[in-house]
């Protein structure tokens, strides 16, 4: 029986020789085949299948972390040679390239098996604005899959693929994790390139991932997550830690949130928030839902026409009604009604930092409410606004979210919650939720696909005289933390260098960064060093291991301890050298 809901599952049956791609590849597109008929657009013939598994033999499958793992692409992403509508059949193009996230996992061995129905033109919370069909749950039929990405989401709890891309506005990929009983990953914005998608929201558009594991999302975010130069919103997001063993959880506090009538929901995100690790901390949910609000009655409504409004002008009969109806109904505000929303929102999101300085990750519910098919038929526009009632939010805050499984309702349709941390923090974030779910544990950053993570606490870091020798390697700064408690650091002789001595009894924790070097180049930068620095294994703030610079036997003979300075670069900062 070929699994795909574990790609850690699926590598080790490539690894002994149990599974070849060409009997999961083919097993994957008769799934989608077999599936209902609006969860798929589009699904690639078998030649076109051949060309994708036929460049596995070009990879390495150890530094592959995808090899031979197929996935599916909500059809608002392009993928190369094959249609892309956004769920409009007359808005379709055929791209000569792929998305850059796309891209990044096809050239990490995963093979796309084809394009996922959606919300058209990613309006809609429900699953049920298209034109090809609407997508039903994957639990139970009568019940919507939620959307936008609605296909995706149930392309991959129905084990067609191993994960599928999505993407998420205002909680397009969380919604229909949490009612189809997935990981639902919305990163840091600008973390992963937006290039190649069609627009929603463009400035606050991101692509996700929907998963059965937060261990594939935390494969997906490391491999996905890359700066692109030619994409307008893309940012350089350096990945942070909490910097505490023990990171905070505060939760909305279940007793201001507009529940409505929906007393079963409001019990079981109380049971959840009951067993979260003492202490927790209860925060009220006002500037998050006022947030929230923004995002329909302000100006970023706005941007879905400015995204789509040329074609609906010459195109209007080949909107779906509802999404019409939606884009259609943007108000016309005046720049200074523009700008009194974002000054609004900057207020928010002050509070909303000063919150953060309480705590690590906040616990909301993912939806208020789970509707039947029938019931968003009859009202799709106050459905579809209530459902974003906690999910509208955290694009706009510029916030970083997993949905996660919580628990079930009394019919067994799926509950689910929503861990939510500050931009860069997307890999702590998922740490957290891997804990809770009693997941695989996360590493803090792994280097993939032929890349060396080396530690560096002097003359190298960021603005430091050395910097270049990495920079001109290829090297690539992923973050900026401290080792753990258990390290003390000297200066050397020459005055112009640091050295980190490991203490098991004394010691402190010293700001490092962590970079990135191609392998190839590795070994020409290790030739370099000199003693009495060597490159050891370096102990991070989180626990994690790292190579990095370390003093060997002989570092502290002549040096000055430089410890309570807590890193070289406050060191050189503050004092002149006490060595010349």
């Amino acid at each position: 029986m070929i699994r795909l809901d574990s790609i850690t599952w699926l590598r080790k049956r490539y690894a002994d020789g149990r599974f070849q791609p060409q009997d999961v590849i083919e097993t994957a597109r008769k799934r989608a085949l077999g599936a209902h008929e609006a969860v798929w657009i589009h699904v690639l013939d078998e030649s076109l299948l051949s060309t994708y598994i036929d460049r596995l033999e070009n990879l390495d499958f150890d530094t592959s972390p995808l090899w031979g793992v197929p996935f599916a692409i909500k059809d608002n992403i392009d993928l190369a040679d094959v249609p892309t509508t956004a769920g409009c059949p007359d808005y379709a193009y055929v791209p000569e390239r792929s998305a850059f996230v796309v891209s990044r996992l096809i050239d990490a061995g995963a093979i796309p098996i084809g394009k996922t129905n959606l919300d058209q033109f990613a309006t809609g919370l429900t699953g049920t604005r298209s034109p090809y069909g609407a997508v039903p749950n994957a639990i139970d039929p009568t019940y919507i899959a939620g959307g936008s990405s609605s296909g995706s989401a149930v392309a991959v709890k129905n084990g067609s693929v191993s994960f599928a891309l999505g993407t998420d506005t205002a909680g397009s990929g969380r919604i229909p994790a949490a009612f189809n009983d997935l990981i639902g990953f919305k990163p840091t914005r600008g973390w992963w390139s937006t290039k190649g998608v069609v627009p929603a929201c463009r400035s606050l558009d991101c692509v996700s991932v929907f998963t059965n594991n937060v261990a594939d999302a935390s494969v997906i975010a490391r491999v996905a997550g890359s700066f692109d130069r030619e994409d307008p919103f893309a940012r350089r997001i350096e990945q942070a830690s909490f910097g505490r063993s023990r990171p905070q959880i505060g939760y909305l506090n279940p007793n201001r949130l507009p529940w409505r009538e929906h007393s079963e929901y409001a019990n079981l995100y109380r049971d959840f928030i009951e067993d979260l690790p003492d202490p927790s901390v209860s925060i009220d949910p006002e500037p998050f839902l006022g947030a929230g609000a923004l995002l329909y009655e302000g100006p970023w409504i706005v941007e879905r026409v400015v995204a789509v409004g040329d074609f609906l002008m010459n195109h209007r009969d080949a909107i779906h009604p509802i999404s019409r109806a939606v884009i259609e109904s943007a108000p016309k505000l005046s720049a200074v009604e523009c700008f009194q929303a974002q000054y609004q929102l900057a207020g928010l999101r002050r509070q909303i930092e000063l919150i953060y300085e309480e705590i690590d990750v906040l616990v909301m519910p993912t939806a208020p409410k789970h509707y039947t098919l029938a019931e968003v038929e009859n009202d799709p526009f106050v459905t579809n606004s209530y459902l974003g009632t906690f999910s509208h939010c955290v694009n706009l805050l510029d916030l970083c979210a997993v949905a996660i499984p919580a628990s079930a309702t009394a019919s067994g349709l799926p509950f689910g919650v929503t861990l939510v941390s500050k931009a860069g923090f997307d890999i702590s974030l998922l740490q957290v939720a891997a804990s809770i779910c009693d997941d695989e544990p996360i590493e803090s950053f792994a280097s993939l696909g032929g890349e060396m993570r080396l530690a560096v606490c002097g003359a190298h870091m960021t603005g430091q005289p050395l910097n270049h020798e990495l920079e001109r390697r290829g090297g690539r700064r992923i973050q900026r933390t401290r080792t753990s408690s258990k390290y003390r650091l000297y200066q050397l002789p020459d005055g112009i260098r640091p050295a980190l001595v490991r203490s098991e009894s004394e010691g402190a924790a010293i700001e490092l960064e962590v970079w990135t070097l191609p392998e190839e180049e590795l070994g020409v930068f290790i030739r370099s060093i000199e003693r009495p620095l060597a490159i050891g294994s370096v102990e991070l703030e989180d626990g994690d291991w790292v190579k990095g610079f370390v003093g060997d036997f002989s570092a502290t003979d002549g040096a000055v301890e430089i410890t309570a300075f807590g890193g070289w670069r406050e060191f050189r900062r503050t004092s002149k050298p006490l060595i010349s």
